[in-house]
């Protein structure tokens, strides 16, 4: 049973900043370099500072911060418990305006073995321990978790839109990228009421936030086992959850295409061989127009058809490869399902990366391997102009094939979806007090 609880949110003091866009930030595990740099001379209080700082004592830095932010009054937080309703505006890759719709409100953190709520995509120990040392030493949830269920009806986006229409939002925030957040406070029981009822039986997918939501389950074990005695509503045992209905038509799911080097070089006759025991190669010419139609071919094809293109360094053509038999991948991954097997992300890494060019699934979760981006022109020029020796690009995986995958208990290799547009930080946080407790059950 899933178990949604509203929560006292902080949120930035708009009195004090007047202007938000020069405070939040992405999440920060897609903030480059020169993002955070960029990021940190917008403003002294943006929020890049306490989830990705530059200081030495990083996680420290950011408590101290948090707090005093807080006294500052730049945070305030807010005296009575709610959800909060987002509309996400962005626009597409094709420049046409959608709107993601969701609420981010706390819920229950529960193991995975429980099924309630699932991962799809394996995570990295180091991304778990530094994000769970920075919720030790702030005792909050800085981000929200991406989290998808399925609603046809769109029962609870409908009523959360109804219910503000015509109202000022709380927030009202411009980004950088030409998209908007607006945020709605929602505190009306009734409504609070049916967005438990709706969610009650929903299994949960992680879309974005694995080892967030990892950090919060070691976060909330650690303090369970300082304590003597624990009921299950303190705060620790909630994490910070965006909401999306995956039925939503403004849910956009990119892929993430893939920059690979470090394997044994094979010469380009007995490679081309490897590839043709498996696929059917459809070959065309590396030139401004050759690289047109075959993305375009490999986007349209992959509406009815696996496919998977390919660029590999001094070869003078682009290729999609299409697989020839599913028996292959049987042979091959007789431990996954059917789903999980079929996916071209799972073709890739199992049948090329490891078959075809010798990459062990050990070597593959190196970032010195396996470089990702979802800008695909950029890919394809990396593999001709830098260190690489071959570019994989990839349609996106649909939305119900991640939660047939996850449903099952399985997960899909790691970076195999990319929910566009990445979800704001610093809209609203959840401070953890270690003494206050969680009320599911409002009054009136």
């Amino acid at each position: 049973m899933v178990r949604i609880a509203p929560f006292r949110g902080i949120l930035y003091n708009q009195k004090k900043i007047r202007d938000l866009s020069k405070v939040i930030a992405p999440p920060y595990d897609v903030i480059t370099p020169e993002e955070q740099e960029r990021l940190h001379r917008k403003s002294p209080y943006n929020v890049v500072r306490l989830i990705l700082s530059q200081e030495s004592d990083p996680y420290e830095s950011a408590a101290r911060l948090f707090e005093g932010w807080q006294k500052e009054g730049v945070f305030v937080r807010d005296e009575a418990p709610a959800v909060y309703f987002l509309s996400h505006r962005f626009p597409n890759k094709e420049g046409a305006e959608k709107e993601r719709q969701g609420f981010i409100a706390l819920t229950r953190i529960e193991d995975f073995s429980a099924g309630t709520i699932r991962p799809h995509e394996n995570t990295l120990e180091g991304p778990k321990e530094d994000r769970l040392r920075l919720m030790l030493a702030c005792h909050a949830n800085l981000s929200q978790i991406f989290a998808l269920y399925s609603q046809p009806k769109g029962i609870i986006n409908r009523t959360l839109a109804e219910h503000v229409q015509g109202t000022t939002p709380t927030v009202d925030v411009k980004e950088d990228g030409g998209g908007s957040c607006l945020l709605w406070r929602i505190t009306d029981p009734d409504i609070i009421r049916l967005v438990q009822r709706e969610m009650a039986e929903q299994p949960l997918l992680i879309a974005d936030g694995h080892h967030r939501y990892e950090a919060a389950l070691n976060y909330r074990n650690r303090l369970r086992q300082d304590r003597t005695r624990w009921n299950g509503r303190e705060g620790f045992n909630y994490v910070l959850v965006y909401f999306a209905n995956m039925r939503d038509d403004g849910l956009v799911i990119l892929p993430t295409h893939r920059l690979v080097r470090r394997f044994a070089s094979i010469p380009f006759q007995k490679l081309e061989e490897a590839l043709q025991r498996y696929f059917y190669l459809e070959p065309y010419p590396k030139t401004p127009e050759g690289q047109r139609w075959f993305l375009r071919a490999l986007k349209s094809g992959g509406k009815k058809r696996h496919l998977i293109g390919a660029s590999f360094k001094r070869d003078p053509r682009y290729l999609i490869l299409r697989l020839k038999s599913k028996r292959i991948l049987q042979r091959l991954a007789k431990n996954l399902s059917e789903p999980l097997r079929e996916l071209d992300v799972t073709i890739l890494h199992l049948l090329i990366l490891e078959h075809v060019l010798g990459l062990t699934s050990e070597e593959q979760i190196k970032e010195a391997v396996i470089v990702y981006s979802q800008d695909e022109e950029k890919v394809l020029r990396a593999v001709d102009k830098e260190d690489y020796q071959a570019a994989f690009i990839l349609n996106p995986a649909k939305p119900e094939e991640i939660m047939t995958i996850a449903l099952r208990g399985e997960k899909m290799p790691q970076k195999s979806t990319y929910f566009y547009p990445k979800l704001i930080t610093g809209l609203v946080i959840n401070k953890i007090e270690p003494n206050e407790e969680i009320p599911e059950e409002l009054e009136g």
